[in-house]
């Protein structure tokens, strides 16, 4: 049940889970580089990154079927690649001028590791 799912996670195409995942999904438009699907049980509209060879992609709640394409879901990202990496290290980050303390596995914050492309 989509209850049960996270509100954002890391969507691998070539997973059964994936492909679990998809099946319960029926496609209902395109736009940009996202692609807009509604639960076939309960309604609820899920977003999901085009496929892209060279990018992470993730499946997000969707709330506002108005504004699905625009959703800006950084801060969700952010918080997904903090989980993935274990949290907060002891260590401040490298960033020139930035307090925050790093991520694990990473030299910089979670803002400055997003920003230098990382996702995961």
């Amino acid at each position: 049940m989509p209850s049960d799912w996270p509100i954002i996670s890391y969507f691998n195409s070539g997973t059964a889970t994936s492909r679990h995942i998809l099946s319960q999904l029926e496609f209902v438009a395109r736009e940009q580089w996202y692609e807009l699907y509604r639960h076939k049980e309960d309604g609820s509209l899920w977003r999901l990154d085009a496929d892209d060879k060279y990018q992470q992609r993730f499946l997000v709640k969707i709330d506002n079927a108005e504004t699905w394409a625009t959703f800006d879901a950084t801060q969700l990202e952010q918080g997904l690649l903090l989980e993935s990496r274990g949290g907060l290290s002891e260590d401040r980050c490298k960033w020139k001028s930035c307090e925050s303390r790093a991520i694990q596995r990473s030299a910089f914050c979670v803002v400055h590791t997003y920003e230098q492309g990382v996702r995961k």
